[in-house]
């Protein structure tokens, strides 16, 4: 069977399967030194997927770096060190690897990460493929398997900005500042380990969109998720880009993904303590919904939907451009 016919996450259980992995699915794998965690997550891109067209190399190299960088913010650890390893053809332009490790090397000063060097290697293909490592007190690392029943579902920021951009890009509307929304994107290492000091339970960023992260969460824990639309913020690009193109507003927040905002859950009991200390430190948080024990469900306002959409999945068919 051809891995396109499958796609990423039943990839995924099939490696996990053949050998004796014993993390869990989280963004980062774990090491136990005393008192604290060593964190450890690898993450890559390749410039045919992953760079468009009109992307500057020092755009792609920043969001190379946060890419792996908010793995170590969805866990609410801290990233020490960096290194990359760069599988790059021979007819490579030397001035756009210059300014690629540019784009990175200020990405990692920005959040006083090391860059500890890395590799590099003659390839067909341009690959780049980072491993960071951080650290953080255990009591405040933030594990998927921390999530419970009727815990309250919340978000950081706004979603649909990246899947706003995709879809202007595909549709050919003024792809240069499409090219460079696709790759801006941050790393919540800003908000993550205040978010885990107030109380959060499980957290992970928001990498395969809304929708493909409830389906994740469902497929590996059990626990489904009820969710309300109009609670949802979305970027003001989405409804902009929605009456151009006629993709519905909800494709493109929740299934595209991109964003690398947090989601997360906090204890039912804990909302006042945590929604005070939220507003006293200034971040951004919406309360969407809740855990439960059922399937993944959305609120339209008017009745409940089951959630049928996966999100973003590698080895899969690319989200829609365009309605039918």
């Amino acid at each position: 069977m051809k891995l396109n016919k499958i796609g990423e996450r039943a990839i995924i259980d099939r490696i996990f399967s053949t050998g004796d992995i014993s993390q869990e699915p989280d963004d980062c794998s774990l090491m136990d030194c005393g008192e604290k965690y060593i964190l450890f997550t690898t993450d890559s891109i390749s410039e045919k997927i992953h760079i468009p067209e009109l992307a500057t190399p020092y755009e792609a190299g920043r969001f190379f770096g946060s890419i792996n960088l908010s793995d170590v913010a969805a866990m609410a650890g801290i990233p020490e060190s960096f290194m990359a390893s760069y599988n790059l053809r021979n007819d490579m332009e030397i001035d756009y690897l210059e300014e690629f490790s540019r784009g990175l090397s200020n990405l990692l000063q920005e959040y006083k990460v090391e860059f500890a060097g890395g590799d590099t290697k003659e390839a067909d293909e341009n690959i780049f493929v980072g491993f960071c490592i951080g650290r953080q007190e255990k009591d405040l690392v933030r594990k998927r398997s921390y999530i419970g029943p009727d815990q309250i579902l919340c978000l950081t920021g706004n979603i649909g900005k990246v899947g706003a951009a995709y879809i202007s890009y595909k549709n050919g509307i003024d792809v240069r500042e499409s090219s460079r929304r696709m790759l801006d994107i941050k790393p919540r290492l800003d908000v993550a380990e205040i978010i885990s000091r107030s109380g959060a339970r499980f957290m992970m960023d928001l990498s395969d969109g809304l929708f493909g992260c409830l389906s994740q969460m469902k497929h590996d824990y059990g626990y489904g998720f009820r969710i309300v639309e109009h609670e949802i913020k979305m970027h003001g690009s989405v409804d902009e880009i929605s009456k151009i193109t006629g993709v519905s507003k909800r494709d493109m927040a929740m299934n595209i993904g991109g964003d690398y905002e947090l989601l997360f859950t906090i204890e039912n009991d804990h909302f006042g303590e945590f929604s005070r200390e939220m507003e006293k430190n200034n971040i951004d948080v919406s309360y969407i919904g809740n855990t439960w024990e059922g399937n993944n469900i959305i609120f339209n306002g008017e009745r409940w939907e089951n959630i049928e959409e996966k999100g973003w999945e590698h080895f899969s068919v690319e989200p829609d451009s365009s309605e039918e």
